[in-house]
């Protein structure tokens, strides 16, 4: 009887644990959960935290924001993304927006100093003729 185990444990289980303890930090969970998984698989179990009702107990007790320009159908499919995974893309739809407003600010001082070289040169031009 030492070869006795309480695995697998059910999906449901697993979201229950969630639910129950989503008081905790997201990352500190969502560890547990991982170490939960690798139990799983070193007995050659599937991983009950990836299951669907784990990712949306997840998702329910850690709620992220699809990023904006995602379509409906796609938001639904980034909640059921595993939580880091959700944690990147909003890291890195952050950084691009980011990149695209300086990029943009960028534009618009260079358009600016051009049309103030432009009417310079104009006015140069002007007195010239």
């Amino acid at each position: 009887m030492a070869n006795q185990h309480h695995l697998p444990a059910a999906p449901w289980v697993v979201a229950a644990f969630i639910h129950e303890h989503a008081g905790l930090d997201a990352e500190t969970l969502w560890a547990e959960i991982a170490s939960i998984d690798a139990a799983h698989e070193a007995l050659n179990y599937s991983p009950p935290g990836r299951s669907t009702v784990a990712l949306k107990a997840f998702s329910n007790a850690y709620p992220a924001d699809a990023p904006r320009s995602w379509r409906k159908d796609e938001q639904e499919m980034f909640r059921m993304l595993p939580w880091p995974l959700q944690q990147t893309v909003i890291r890195r739809e952050t950084e691009r927006d980011r990149a695209v407003r300086h990029a943009q600010t960028e534009v618009s001082e260079l358009r600016n100093k051009l049309k103030k070289i432009e009417e310079a040169n104009g006015t140069a031009q002007n007195q010239a003729a």
